[in-house]
Protein backbone atom coordinates (compact mmCIF):
# COMPACT_ATOMS: atom_id res chain seq x y z
CA UNK A 1 0.00 0.00 0.00
CA UNK A 2 2.81 2.43 0.91
CA UNK A 3 4.40 1.82 -2.50
CA UNK A 4 1.44 3.67 -3.99
CA UNK A 5 0.53 6.11 -1.22
CA UNK A 6 4.04 7.53 -0.67
CA UNK A 7 4.61 8.51 -4.34
CA UNK A 8 1.10 10.00 -4.53
CA UNK A 9 1.81 11.97 -1.36
CA UNK A 10 5.01 13.47 -2.80
CA UNK A 11 3.38 14.15 -6.18
CA UNK A 12 0.55 16.05 -4.49
CA UNK A 13 2.98 18.11 -2.42
CA UNK A 14 4.93 19.06 -5.55
CA UNK A 15 1.78 20.06 -7.43
CA UNK A 16 0.51 22.02 -4.43
CA UNK A 17 3.72 24.07 -4.20
CA UNK A 18 3.70 24.69 -7.97
CA UNK A 19 0.15 26.06 -7.78
CA UNK A 20 0.90 28.18 -4.72
CA UNK A 21 4.11 29.51 -6.30
CA UNK A 22 2.17 30.46 -9.44
CA UNK A 23 -0.52 32.19 -7.36
CA UNK A 24 1.87 34.25 -5.23
CA UNK A 25 4.18 35.30 -8.07
CA UNK A 26 1.18 36.79 -9.91
CA UNK A 27 0.44 39.24 -7.09
CA UNK A 28 1.38 42.92 -7.33
CA UNK A 29 2.82 43.22 -3.82
CA UNK A 30 6.58 42.60 -3.95
CA UNK A 31 6.60 40.68 -0.67
CA UNK A 32 4.07 38.21 -2.07
CA UNK A 33 6.04 37.88 -5.30
CA UNK A 34 9.22 37.04 -3.39
CA UNK A 35 7.25 34.56 -1.31
CA UNK A 36 6.12 32.96 -4.56
CA UNK A 37 9.71 32.70 -5.79
CA UNK A 38 10.58 31.01 -2.53
CA UNK A 39 7.78 28.51 -3.07
CA UNK A 40 9.16 27.93 -6.57
CA UNK A 41 12.43 26.83 -4.98
CA UNK A 42 10.50 24.55 -2.66
CA UNK A 43 8.62 23.07 -5.63
CA UNK A 44 11.88 22.37 -7.47
CA UNK A 45 13.46 20.75 -4.43
CA UNK A 46 10.46 18.65 -3.55
CA UNK A 47 10.05 17.74 -7.22
CA UNK A 48 13.58 16.33 -7.24
CA UNK A 49 12.82 14.30 -4.11
CA UNK A 50 9.57 13.10 -5.67
CA UNK A 51 11.59 11.64 -8.55
CA UNK A 52 13.73 9.84 -5.95
CA UNK A 53 10.60 8.34 -4.40
CA UNK A 54 9.28 7.32 -7.81
CA UNK A 55 12.50 5.81 -9.16
CA UNK A 56 14.27 4.66 -5.97
CA UNK A 57 17.81 4.94 -7.42
CA UNK A 58 20.58 2.75 -6.07
CA UNK A 59 22.42 5.79 -4.70
CA UNK A 60 20.08 8.23 -2.96
CA UNK A 61 22.53 10.92 -1.88
CA UNK A 62 23.26 12.64 -5.28
CA UNK A 63 19.61 13.20 -6.33
CA UNK A 64 18.70 14.24 -2.79
CA UNK A 65 21.49 16.83 -2.92
CA UNK A 66 20.13 18.14 -6.22
CA UNK A 67 16.86 18.91 -4.46
CA UNK A 68 18.60 20.43 -1.45
CA UNK A 69 20.13 23.25 -3.52
CA UNK A 70 16.88 24.96 -4.73
CA UNK A 71 15.16 24.13 -1.44
CA UNK A 72 17.80 25.98 0.58
CA UNK A 73 18.16 28.87 -1.88
CA UNK A 74 14.40 29.40 -1.64
CA UNK A 75 14.92 30.80 1.85
CA UNK A 76 16.72 33.83 0.43
CA UNK A 77 13.48 34.80 -1.32
CA UNK A 78 11.47 34.16 1.86
CA UNK A 79 13.89 36.36 3.81
CA UNK A 80 13.51 39.10 1.20
CA UNK A 81 9.72 38.88 1.54
CA UNK A 82 10.04 39.35 5.29
CA UNK A 83 12.43 42.30 4.83
CA UNK A 84 9.99 44.08 2.54
CA UNK A 85 7.26 43.86 5.17
CA UNK A 86 9.25 44.44 8.36
CA UNK A 87 12.16 46.60 7.08
CA UNK A 88 14.49 44.38 9.10
CA UNK A 89 18.05 44.29 7.78
CA UNK A 90 19.05 41.27 9.86
CA UNK A 91 16.81 38.54 8.47
CA UNK A 92 18.55 38.21 5.08
CA UNK A 93 22.18 37.90 6.31
CA UNK A 94 21.02 35.60 9.12
CA UNK A 95 19.18 33.41 6.61
CA UNK A 96 22.19 33.26 4.28
CA UNK A 97 24.42 32.33 7.22
CA UNK A 98 22.02 29.60 8.36
CA UNK A 99 21.48 28.07 4.92
CA UNK A 100 25.24 28.04 4.28
CA UNK A 101 25.80 26.36 7.64
CA UNK A 102 23.02 23.88 6.86
CA UNK A 103 24.49 22.94 3.49
CA UNK A 104 28.05 22.61 4.80
CA UNK A 105 26.99 20.61 7.85
CA UNK A 106 24.73 18.13 6.00
CA UNK A 107 27.09 17.72 3.02
CA UNK A 108 30.58 17.62 4.50
CA UNK A 109 30.57 17.09 8.27
CA UNK A 110 27.35 15.32 9.24
CA UNK A 111 26.39 13.64 6.01
CA UNK A 112 22.75 12.69 5.61
CA UNK A 113 21.85 9.05 5.14
CA UNK A 114 18.52 8.93 3.27
CA UNK A 115 16.79 5.58 3.06
CA UNK A 116 13.53 3.73 2.46
CA UNK A 117 12.11 1.70 5.31
CA UNK A 118 10.98 -1.90 4.87
CA UNK A 119 7.42 -0.58 4.57
CA UNK A 120 8.44 1.77 1.74
CA UNK A 121 8.44 5.05 3.64
CA UNK A 122 11.12 7.61 2.75
CA UNK A 123 13.41 9.14 5.37
CA UNK A 124 15.94 11.94 4.84
CA UNK A 125 18.26 10.48 7.48
CA UNK A 126 19.43 13.85 8.83
CA UNK A 127 21.92 14.01 11.66
CA UNK A 128 21.17 16.18 14.71
CA UNK A 129 23.36 19.18 13.81
CA UNK A 130 22.12 19.76 10.23
CA UNK A 131 18.59 18.99 11.41
CA UNK A 132 18.83 21.85 13.90
CA UNK A 133 20.17 24.14 11.16
CA UNK A 134 17.34 23.14 8.81
CA UNK A 135 14.69 23.96 11.40
CA UNK A 136 16.36 27.28 12.26
CA UNK A 137 16.64 28.23 8.57
CA UNK A 138 13.01 27.38 7.84
CA UNK A 139 11.80 29.19 10.97
CA UNK A 140 13.80 32.38 10.39
CA UNK A 141 12.77 32.75 6.74
CA UNK A 142 9.77 30.65 5.68
CA UNK A 143 7.82 30.88 8.94
CA UNK A 144 8.54 34.59 9.31
CA UNK A 145 7.48 35.28 5.72
CA UNK A 146 4.35 33.14 6.17
CA UNK A 147 3.27 35.50 8.94
CA UNK A 148 4.52 38.88 7.70
CA UNK A 149 4.15 38.74 3.90
CA UNK A 150 0.55 37.60 4.15
CA UNK A 151 -0.26 41.06 5.48
CA UNK A 152 -0.29 42.24 1.85
CA UNK A 153 -3.30 40.03 1.09
CA UNK A 154 -6.33 42.34 1.18
CA UNK A 155 -9.00 39.68 1.59
CA UNK A 156 -9.33 38.89 5.30
CA UNK A 157 -10.62 35.39 4.64
CA UNK A 158 -7.86 34.47 2.20
CA UNK A 159 -5.21 36.05 4.44
CA UNK A 160 -6.33 33.99 7.42
CA UNK A 161 -6.47 30.77 5.42
CA UNK A 162 -3.03 31.33 3.91
CA UNK A 163 -1.40 32.37 7.17
CA UNK A 164 -2.79 29.53 9.27
CA UNK A 165 -2.24 27.00 6.49
CA UNK A 166 1.38 28.02 5.91
CA UNK A 167 2.12 27.87 9.63
CA UNK A 168 0.70 24.34 9.48
CA UNK A 169 3.03 23.58 6.56
CA UNK A 170 5.97 24.74 8.68
CA UNK A 171 4.98 22.33 11.46
CA UNK A 172 4.51 19.54 8.90
CA UNK A 173 7.98 20.13 7.46
CA UNK A 174 9.63 20.02 10.87
CA UNK A 175 7.91 16.74 11.69
CA UNK A 176 8.68 15.32 8.23
CA UNK A 177 12.44 15.84 8.55
CA UNK A 178 12.86 15.10 12.25
CA UNK A 179 10.49 12.32 13.31
CA UNK A 180 11.48 8.69 12.79
CA UNK A 181 8.29 7.06 14.07
CA UNK A 182 6.31 5.83 11.07
CA UNK A 183 2.89 6.10 12.75
CA UNK A 184 3.43 9.77 13.56
CA UNK A 185 4.74 10.41 10.05
CA UNK A 186 1.59 8.87 8.57
CA UNK A 187 -0.59 11.14 10.71
CA UNK A 188 1.55 14.10 9.72
CA UNK A 189 1.28 13.16 6.05
CA UNK A 190 -2.52 13.12 6.29
CA UNK A 191 -2.55 16.54 7.98
CA UNK A 192 -0.06 17.94 5.44
CA UNK A 193 -2.15 16.62 2.54
CA UNK A 194 -5.34 18.21 3.87
CA UNK A 195 -3.54 21.49 4.68
CA UNK A 196 -1.90 21.83 1.27
CA UNK A 197 -5.11 20.79 -0.48
CA UNK A 198 -6.94 23.59 1.33
CA UNK A 199 -4.23 26.09 0.40
CA UNK A 200 -4.05 25.34 -3.31
CA UNK A 201 -7.83 25.10 -3.65
CA UNK A 202 -8.07 28.55 -2.01
CA UNK A 203 -5.47 29.83 -4.46
CA UNK A 204 -7.25 28.40 -7.50
CA UNK A 205 -10.69 29.63 -6.44
CA UNK A 206 -9.35 33.14 -5.77
CA UNK A 207 -6.88 33.37 -8.67
CA UNK A 208 -8.83 36.07 -10.53
CA UNK A 209 -9.39 38.36 -7.55
CA UNK A 210 -7.23 41.42 -6.83
CA UNK A 211 -5.73 40.36 -3.53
Amino acid sequence: MSSVVVPLYFIHITIAFIILAWWFTRKKAQALKYFGWGLTGYALGIGAWTLVVLTKPASLEPPILIGVVPFLLAHVAFAKATMLRTKSKLVLPLTVLLLAATFIARTFYFQSKPYFSDQGYFFFGLMAVPLAFYIATIAVSFLSASITAMGDIKSTTVRRIMTSGLIGVFINMVIQISVQDESLRIINAVVATVTLFGLWVTAVTHQSEKI
